[in-house]
């Protein structure tokens, strides 16, 4: 996947290993539903026949997968939860086929959810396949350390911050520094640093009244709108020629 270079500073690739495991522990959390959906259904067929054991054992690895990936997500438990998935597909698709042949009933229907599930989880390991090295490469410290300064962040009043942006739906905000800024989503799902430039060159139409920013983010493409106020702060942001050391108010990443 293509993305803006600058993505790859220390920086950004240790907030790239806490947005790559947030969507994994969410992932994980979607596998426990899942696993306990299937872990349900198994203990109700299991009492028509044995043969329907198989999709007990599959519901139990679906939920250990996923308890697994809240407590320490990786890529390994996502690609090992994916497997399920897909699995657990295969199953249904068999069991389709063989109530057809003996029964002459089509239920086609049964393999929508499932196949559904597969999908999604395939898509997402293979969004976040190229990004393994930095998920593992970053130290669990500096990834603490980043959360909480995401926190802190999230937790301000925009009002009495001048150096603080939020975009209109309230889903991100940004923290403007000497030489950079630091966007981070309420979810945690994406954060990122900056420089003045990139910054600069993200604005899609800087004449516009209420600005506009794209970013090709290695996790996949951001737009974010902003209301007419932070619009205001960015350009003055971006119209001062101070280009000193961070504040030390300011988030660091050291």
């Amino acid at each position: 996947m293509e993305y803006d270079s600058w993505f790859d500073t220390d920086e950004n690739k240790a907030l790239l290993a806490i947005c790559a495991r947030k969507l994994i522990s969410n992932i994980g959390i979607g596998g426990i539903v899942w696993g306990l959906i299937n872990i349900g259904i198994g203990i109700v067929a299991i009492q028509a026949t044995l043969i329907n054991v198989g999709i007990l054992i599959l519901g139990v690895m679906m939920l250990g997968t996923g308890i697994q990936a809240l407590r320490k997500p990786s890529l390994r438990i996502l690609l090992a939860e994916t497997i399920v998935t897909i699995l657990l597909f295969v199953w249904n698709l068999g069991i389709t086929i063989l109530n057809f042949l003996v029964l002459g009933v089509p239920s086609g229907g049964a393999l929508i959810f499932p196949i559904i599930i597969a999908i999604v989880f395939f898509r997402s390991y293979r969004k976040l396949r190229h990004v393994e090295e930095q998920i593992s490469s970053v130290e669990p410290e500096k990834i603490k350390a980043t959360k909480q300064l995401c926190k802190a962040l999230v937790k301000k009043k925009l009002k009495d911050e001048p150096t603080i942006i939020q975009t209109t739906n309230r889903r991100c905000r940004a923290q403007l520094m000497d030489d950079r800024s630091f966007f981070i989503q309420r979810d945690l799902m994406r954060a990122f640093v900056g420089s003045r430039g990139d910054i600069r060159n993200a604005i899609v139409n800087p004449e516009a009244k209420r600005l506009k920013l794209q970013f090709m983010h290695p996790l996949g493409k951001l737009k974010y709108q902003l209301d007419k106020k932070s619009s205001e702060k960015l350009r003055d942001w971006l119209s001062s020629e101070t280009e000193s050391i961070r504040t030390e108010s300011g988030p660091t990443m050291e």
